[in-house]
């Protein structure tokens, strides 16, 4: 007979060896980057004040994810290296002035934490599970949702 529960993946929610911290950071990586990201398109060319002050709220709720992540460090990281990603593969596409600048500062910014070596000595304050994902998917996902939901209840 076979085990249901295994091949469901219900036994991955049981056995959790990571802690509140991790999935907090997991949970807070989307809104992080989605503010940030929504925050910068809206400032470069507001299309009227209320997209401006719509920009400072994105900022604010980017800022306030930040300072309740407990790897901060990680997290700006892992924000930079996603645009500096997204924006090496836009400067293909768009040849505009705004990509280039969004790409040089979110590169110059992995460059510079490599380089300083603040990374070489560093341990993460939580461990990383290494087997069964599925609650940290479900989190991050769940990050994603509630990112979307307040940004939607934040527009103009």
């Amino acid at each position: 007979m076979p085990n249901w529960n295994q091949i469901l993946g219900w036994d991955d929610f049981k056995n959790q060896t990571a802690s509140f911290d991790y999935y907090r950071d997991i949970f807070l990586t989307w809104p992080f980057l989605g503010f940030s990201i929504g925050a910068i398109s809206v400032l470069i060319a507001p299309q009227s004040p209320a997209y401006r002050i719509f920009g400072l709220k994105l900022a604010m709720c980017a800022v306030v994810a930040l300072l309740l992540a407990k790897e901060r460090l990680l997290l700006v990281l892992v924000a930079s290296a996603y645009v500096a990603i997204r924006m090496s593969i836009g400067i293909i596409f768009s040849h505009t002035w705004v990509t280039l600048a969004l790409l040089l500062v979110s590169s110059g910014t992995l460059v510079v934490v490599f380089r300083s070596g603040v990374l070489k000595d560093r341990k993460l304050s939580y461990v990383i599970p290494k087997k069964s994902p599925a609650l940290g998917i479900a989190i991050g996902v769940l990050g994603l949702g509630v990112m979307m939901a307040i940004g939607f209840w934040m527009k103009p």
